[in-house]
């Protein structure tokens, strides 16, 4: 079933054309990513076929009987609604039939992407960037629609709730239309890549990995077009030059031939032209180099590094160490802590407790989220990179050149440029520091995916250190070779780079389904059973998990005495086992205080069922 075609469509900004002639087709069951450089009309072709905006030329129409879900970037940004009244107005469209399963699937929705009963009352403006996100979503996907159009639903998440976002969108059969720069999402997600650049839309076939496979066709698509063009200008070629023959002995007899080729020639050229290929667009093309190249011996290391807010616990007794040459990618969801660390590290905050000592001959620059926006507006380009890379005008001209905004565009103030040239701006400062660690916050935020697979490169030619917070998994993906992930206060660090802590997420996502799933069978189980049963069962349950409790205390005690002896920290592999295992015991003992807690709670809750 066709859920919406169009034709010949145009758009323009006064007197600029955007893209024209465009045609396509987004049927029940398709998950289409759209993807294309910045600017180049993505957002402006979603707003079209949504029916916000009215096209230039061309038509859009849409199945009759089916309802649209449509989620802007930044619409939330633009309410002054509570989140009580967006779960107000997506609950009164729903028919009488479905409102209970619509109110239970919303709370448990809710619950997922972290929102509690206190924050019903809440004005959306309140929220951070990721929560409206949050919001906005839940509110679309609850209301129902018959297919999606999404700009770019993944921004501002962390990657647990992209991870959710992920499964839904996959196990649903109903169509979608994305737009979105988080490559690793549309290879989960999408079935069909279309691209839109310089006013032309290109339709790609469906396959899984859609955006892996995306570009391997593009490249044979690419060479194909190369190679055509080639024959077409060497035959061409070739008839020129036989007709160019017989002009050079020209006489009256052979006029005629020459005449008669030159209009087949002319006939051939109108009939079967073929257009140069269009040359790839330039890519940023800059060289990271450190100080001191890879080798031996370690970049930096922290011993015992705490923060907290108030009674908001962020890391404890993080320990850990970097080699000269290591990536490092920091993951946890939003508000665990990943910035603040870089800023510890970076000197720019202090911790509660612990250390972090670098090596004396590093040299340290830091990328913060907000960086581009620190730059003096009325500052030139050229005149920000010399200024706070500490370079020559010759070589703050090149490295801006290197990142597509040289010639004139150097000689633009700041402010004339879109957020994403500022982030490029930041980038080719930091590309002039040299530095031997590389502390890199969001360091893609912005960037279109030609500029981040740019971007990628030169990072993955540095020799230097890198130790990264990013949502964007293709780049952890690429880049990193261990995760330290910071996770409700809780922190590990695991070797075999981000795939690796991927797969164990997603083993993390199925154990717990698996265990809600049981947990709810043996609640149908015990409901059909006698209070004194229960009560029984309970108090085992209870004792059991106490004595668990006391075992990892114990072990815990006992690695806290090996810490205490000095001979210990002569064997370095054993410090980092050790510390590991501390690790991962503190992490199950919240587990199962919490486990402990919750069980207490249900029997308390019984013992005033069996007192009543």
């Amino acid at each position: 079933m066709e859920l919406l075609r169009f034709s010949d469509l145009e758009c323009h900004y006064g007197a600029r054309e955007i893209f024209a002639h465009l045609d396509g087709v987004l049927r029940e069951g398709e998950r289409v990513g759209l993807v294309g450089p910045n600017g180049a009309g993505k957002s402006s072709l979603l707003r079209l076929l949504a029916g916000v905006d009215q096209p230039f030329g061309g038509s859009v129409v849409r199945a009759r009987d089916a309802r649209l879900g449509y989620l802007a970037q930044g619409v939330a940004d633009e309410t002054e609604a509570t989140l009580q009244q967006l779960v107000d107005a997506a609950m009164e469209r729903a028919p009488d039939d479905a409102a209970r399963l619509r109110a239970k699937s919303l709370r448990i929705m809710l619950e997922e992407f972290g929102f509690g009963e206190h924050d019903l009352a809440r004005p959306l403006r309140e929220f951070s960037g990721g929560q409206r996100a949050k919001a906005a979503l839940a509110h679309l996907l609850i209301d129902d629609p018959d297919y999606f159009i999404l700009d770019e639903p993944t921004n501002h998440l962390d990657i647990a709730t992209v991870r959710r976002l992920e499964n839904t969108i996959a196990a649903d059969r109903r169509g979608y239309l994305i737009v979105s720069h988080d490559r690793y999402f549309l290879d989960r997600v999408a079935t069909r890549i279309w691209e839109l650049d310089r006013g032309t839309l290109e339709v790609y076939a469906t396959a899984s990995h859609a955006y892996t496979a995306f570009l391997a066709e593009r490249e044979i698509r690419r060479e194909e077009a190369r190679r055509e063009y080639e024959r077409f200008v060497a035959e061409r070629d070739k008839r020129r030059a036989t007709i160019d023959g017989l002009r050079s002995t020209l006489t009256s007899s052979n006029y005629s031939r020459v005449r008669s080729r030159e209009k087949q020639l002319d006939r051939i050229e109108a009939e079967s032209a073929i257009d140069a290929p269009r040359a790839p667009r330039a890519a940023i093309s800059v060289r990271l180099d450190a100080a001191r190249r890879r080798g031996n011996g370690f970049a930096f290391e922290t011993r015992g590094l705490a923060k907290a807010y108030g009674e908001r616990r962020l890391f404890t007794d993080l320990t850990i160490e970097i080699e000269r040459g290591e990536r490092v990618a920091v993951v946890g969801p939003n508000g665990a802590g990943k910035s603040t660390l870089l800023k510890i590290l970076n000197g720019d905050l202090a911790a509660d407790a612990g250390t972090v000592r670098y090596n004396p001959a590093a040299r340290v620059a830091y990328f913060a989220q907000n960086s581009h926006e620190q730059i003096d507006p009325a500052l030139r380009a050229v005149d920000a990179v010399m200024t706070i890379g500490g370079v020559s005008n010759e070589r703050a001209r090149n490295l801006l050149g290197r990142m597509l905004l040289g010639g004139d565009a150097a000689e633009k103030p700041v402010h004339a440029f879109s957020g994403g040239e500022r982030r490029r701006i930041m980038l080719a400062c930091l590309m002039a520091r040299e530095a031997d660690v590389l502390l890199l916050d969001e360091p893609t935020n912005d960037l279109d995916i030609e500029s981040r697979d740019a971007l990628e490169s030169v990072l993955d030619e540095y020799e230097g250190t890198i130790v990264v917070v990013s949502h964007d998994r293709y780049l952890l993906s690429r880049l990193c070779e261990r995760v330290l992930w910071i996770e409700h206060g809780v922190w590990g660090a695991l070797e075999g780079g981000y795939e690796a802590y991927e797969s164990q997420q997603r083993e993390r996502e199925r154990a717990r389904t698996t265990q809600a799933t049981r947990a709810e069978g043996e609640r149908a189980k015990s409901s059909r059973q006698t209070p004194l049963k229960l009560r029984s069962q309970f108090e085992s349950k209870i004792a059991r998990v106490e004595r668990e409790i006391a075992a990892n205390d114990a072990r815990r005690a006992e690695i806290d005495a090996r810490f205490a002896e000095p001979e210990l920290y002569e064997d370095r592999a054993e410090v980092a086992r050790l510390d590991a295992e501390r690790t991962a015991l503190a992490a199950r003992g919240d587990e199962l205080v919490a486990s402990w807690e919750a069980l207490l709670t249900e029997y308390e809750t019984l013992e005033v069922g069996v007192g009543a």
